[in-house]
């Protein structure tokens, strides 16, 4: 049982216990609640981050790394290009600090919370 679980069931006994509300987002000064509606802004937003457009957040971010060059003439054995199973990073990511996030702006915090049906693919 977890730190938190022992503290909810000390304010249950006590009355002080409220559960906590379901996530809802601020988008454009409004509160959305709705599922989908949020999933279609978290949508829009990893859109983007992600594309070319030189004004687009983390844009002069992808620009340089962009500018490095990739050599792909690999063999594939390396240890970097093997395989991972959703187990080991969901284990990886149990194990990150919250830290701020990076360009696509996607904190440590809402991945571990992620559904497991969101690594499957």
């Amino acid at each position: 049982m977890s730190l938190t679980d022992v503290f909810n069931k000390v304010r249950r006994i006590a009355g002080k216990y409220s559960a906590s509300s379901p996530p809802v987002l601020l988008s454009a000064g409004r509160t959305v609640a709705d599922p989908k509606t949020v999933a279609d802004l978290f949508a829009e937003h990893f859109v983007s981050v992600s594309r070319k457009d030189p004004a687009a957040p983390g844009a002069r971010h992808r620009q340089r790394m962009e500018s490095f060059g990739v050599n792909f003439s690999s063999t594939g054995g390396e240890s970097y290009n093997v395989p991972f199973s959703v187990s080991e990073l969901q284990t990886a990511l149990s194990q990150c600090h919250d830290s701020s996030s990076g360009p696509d702006d996607i904190s440590y915090a809402f991945l571990r919370h992620m559904s497991d049906s969101a690594f499957t693919f």
